[in-house]
């Protein structure tokens, strides 16, 4: 484990960059966020990152970060509990996006132990904070094992709150700079949660068969985009029949993501997964090393609970109720077929 300085934030915090490194791969993991800054195995970097703390500032696209305390859209950024209602910021439009204007991936995360291939990272939320009720207390460790990474959520309120975590890391197996429309993609989901023009469920979950959301067997992600269909940005309802044994946990497999040069199966004990093409990734900042954002130049795979579930009441955890949430980004040589 490699502890160094990356940088200052604007309000003057220091930012640490750790690193862990095996045969295989390495990572680095930022206290700022609990980003993943760089995941590199067989020498590609497949996780997109920037050189410094003012790029993560300048950034809206949520890099690598860790997201809460609700993840995805909060329709028209409030919800009810307890017929209480709670107003939340908006950010993306009239709703609420990944836990509002400062959520958990602009914060600086507590590193509160370290080993040679885990790191463990607390955050602790406050009652109130961006308009969430109560307080919460939230352990993330990241374990690398070969090109296995681990991602382990554990989340405690103090009182009743909605919890929903993911990691919004962005995947191009080839390397940074050109589309993932090459990529082939297999999703062990047989519905999709259908959503509006803002982008927000519409209580709908059609069949997957028959239509463009259909990645049941092996498919190009670009092959069926055209004009009037330029990317996906949608849950996809998982119904997985495989489970393994990956970073000493079992868990389902969800999706296997296959390049020219790598493979990416992933792991998760969740029921959704949120399929995001980079559709509006462009400008700047830069990724490190000077590498120009391209539209559609990479895949998110955010594993979670579906959208809109904090509007139907089934997110939401008592005083002490344990939150567990357990992902698995397991990466090796391979080509896709």
């Amino acid at each position: 484990m490699k502890k160094e300085l990356f940088g200052t934030t604007v309000s003057g915090e220091s930012v640490f960059a750790y690193t862990i490194k095996n045969e295989a791969a390495s990572i680095t993991i930022l206290n700022l966020g609990g980003i993943i800054r760089d995941f590199t195995v067989n020498g590609i970097s497949i996780v997109g990152g920037y050189s410094s703390v003012s790029d993560y500032e300048a950034d809206i696209s949520h890099q690598g970060a860790l997201i809460g305390r609700v993840a995805n859209r909060v329709a028209n950024a409030r919800f009810e509990m307890d017929g209480r209602l709670y107003e939340l910021p908006k950010n993306n439009g009239e709703n609420c996006l990944h836990g509002g204007n400062v959520g958990f991936d602009r914060r600086i995360w507590t590193v509160t132990d370290t080993k040679d291939n885990e790191i463990t990272l607390t955050l602790h939320a406050e009652d109130g904070e961006e308009g969430f009720p109560g307080a919460l207390n939230v352990t993330v460790i990241y374990r690398l094992e070969g090109g296995d990474l681990l991602i382990d959520y554990t989340a405690i309120p103090e009182s009743k709150t909605p919890i929903a975590l993911t990691n919004h890391a962005y995947f191009n197996l080839n390397g940074f700079g050109d589309t993932i429309d090459s990529h082939v993609l297999t999703l062990y989901a047989d519905r999709y949660t259908e959503t509006d023009s803002a982008i927000l469920p519409t209580g709908n979950r059609p069949a997957v068969v028959g239509t463009p959301f259909d990645f049941t067997s092996p498919h190009a992600i670009g092959s069926r985009l055209n004009d009037s269909f330029k990317g996906y940005d949608h849950n996809f309802i998982l119904n997985p029949t495989t489970c393994d044994t990956v970073c000493g946990v079992c868990l389902p497999l969800i999706a296997t993501l296959a390049a020219d040069k790598l493979i990416m199966n992933v792991y998760s004990d969740q029921k959704g997964v949120q399929l995001y093409t980079a559709n509006f990734l462009g400008g700047r900042p830069d990724f490190s090393g000077g590498i120009q954002r391209v539209r559609r130049g990479a895949v998110c795979l955010e594993t979670q609970t579906e959208p809109g579930a904090i509007s139907r009441g089934e997110i939401f955890y008592d005083k002490g109720e344990v939150y567990k949430h357990r992902t698995v980004y397991s990466v090796k040589a391979g080509r896709k077929e």
